[in-house]
Parts: structure tokens; C-alpha cells; sequence
């Protein structure tokens, strides 16, 4: 079984293929597809505030019963922990890391993204650098200090 909190993980093994012909395409998957690079402001606003906007953020729990955590992996050199936006691809990510069998369910963590956002800061301390969503799809990242800059640019001009 591969080992997803393993620092030792590289990202190929955390990322794997580019797609999941078991998942369909999601908007976040189109958003992340579009941007052009960190300059495109609209772009990176955009797949943000869909993200942002998503009632729960997925995590594999990794851990003994009551004290699981969501788990990580070393990618290009940084600790990321492993978001999906939705438990069906948190399922297919761990199916396909051997984690579980096709059947069996998984056990996960749902959290809504303002509680993680709330948290940024109790990353950063662990050395948790940032989230990956859907790694083995899209795999867009975000930096755990980030995380309440985006949060507040986002959701504030919701308002507006």
C-alpha cells in the first residue's frame, strides 16, 4: 500500500495521471484547465471563488479511529495536504493509490472551506505549505498562508 503521508513521496507519485475516466469533468477541473499561469488575476479569481464557494472540502483520513487527520504528501519538495472537491474523487484518488478496494468505502473527513480557511495558520506551523485539490486530476494548489487572502477576495467581492 503507498504511503500518502510518506515525505518521502514524490510528486508524480502524488499526482499520478492527469485525468480519471471515472470522474467526469467538474467546473473547478475547466477553471484550473484555463488559467494561464500565477499572472492571470481572473483566471486564479475565478476557479478560487468556485472552490471557495463549495460546501464541503474532502480529505482522506489517514489514522487511528478518533484521531484521524487529513492525509499529505511531499510534492515538489513542500507538504501538501490532499483536498478534493468532492468524495467521489477522494474515493477514486485513494482507490488508485491502493489505499482501498474499488468496493470499500472510505473513510474521509468533510469540512466547509471556511473552517479550513480558519485554520490556515495551525498549517503553516505544522509545515503543511499548502492544499492540492483533486491531485490526480487537476491538481491546482494554493499556499496555506494564502488561504484567508483568497478566502477574503473572494468572498468579499460577492458582496459587491
Amino acid at each position: 500500500m503507498t504511503d500518502v503521508n510518506d515525505p518521502t513521496r514524490d510528486a508524480g507519485e502524488a499526482a499520478g495521471p492527469t485525468s480519471s475516466p471515472s470522474i467526469e469533468e467538474n467546473e473547478t477541473d475547466r477553471l484550473a484547465a484555463q488559467v494561464t499561469g500565477p499572472e492571470d488575476q481572473v483566471g486564479m479569481a475565478a476557479l478560487w471563488r468556485v472552490t471557495m464557494d463549495l460546501e464541503h472540502w474532502w480529505f482522506i483520513a489517514v489514522g487511528d479511529a478518533g484521531t484521524e487527520s487529513p492525509a499529505a504528501a511531499e510534492i515538489d519538495g513542500q507538504l501538501m495536504l490532499l483536498a478534493f472537491t468532492s468524495s467521489e474523487r477522494a474515493h477514486d484518488f485513494a482507490v488508485k493509490q491502493q489505499m482501498i478496494g474499488a468496493d470499500e468505502p472510505l473513510n474521509a473527513i468533510a469540512l466547509p472551506p471556511v473552517e479550513v480557511v480558519r485554520s490556515s495558520s495551525a498549517y503553516t506551523s505544522a509545515g503543511i505549505h499548502g492544499l492540492m485539490f483533486d491531485p490526480h486530476i487537476s491538481g491546482f494548489f494554493i499556499p496555506s498562508e494564502q488561504l484567508p487572502i483568497v478566502w477574503e477576495a473572494v468572498t468579499s467581492s460577492d458582496d459587491a
